[in-house]
């Protein structure tokens, strides 16, 4: 992974190992303090990388927001204003926002990190149909998303893509 002038060039898949792999420490960079040091994944609105936050010492996620349709100042503020309001929600079940900010022309959000897969991928390893003894798990797993989404909807946030797979656990 390497920045390159307004470009941002990912290359983290060892078809070797078969599964991603960690970016050698010369492929790591900076965006702002934030050291970038591996592709987590990609989805709708962006792609997502984790990343060190050496003055606070932790892991953290940085979401690169993909080129947004119209006015780019008009995006960025709307991006903007959204990390604004979500950084407002305080809640065990919504991810925290840190910072936001904007490098080589693109956007970023820096949240917090989220180890435990997707509720799309618990539900895939443990198959279908559901079996009887996890529907209590399964629903314990729905209601904790329904409460996150509540308290965004509290704040005055809806969540355009909800969906297991924007899930995590």
């Amino acid at each position: 992974m390497q920045a390159r002038g307004d470009e941002l060039s990912v290359t983290l898949d060892d078809p070797q190992a078969g599964e991603p792999r960690t970016p050698a420490a010369e492929d790591r960079f900076y965006i702002g303090r934030f050291l970038i040091v591996g592709r987590l994944g990609e989805g709708a609105m962006g792609e997502v990388y984790s990343a060190y936050d050496p003055d606070l010492d932790r892991k953290v996620a940085v979401k690169f927001v993909h080129s947004l349709p119209g006015d780019p100042f008009q995006a960025v503020a709307r991006v903007r204003q959204e990390a604004q309001a979500l950084a407002k929600v305080s809640h065990p079940n919504v991810v925290q926002v840190y910072e936001v900010g904007e490098s080589q022309g693109r956007i970023f959000i820096v949240m917090e990190i989220v180890d435990g897969g997707s509720l799309a991928q618990w539900q895939e390893e443990r198959g279908s149909p559901v079996r009887p003894d996890e529907i209590d798990s399964r629903l314990r797993l729905y209601l904790q998303a329904a409460a996150g989404l509540l308290a965004a909807h509290r704040c005055g946030l809806i969540h355009r893509d909800f969906k297991p797979d924007n899930v995590l656990l």
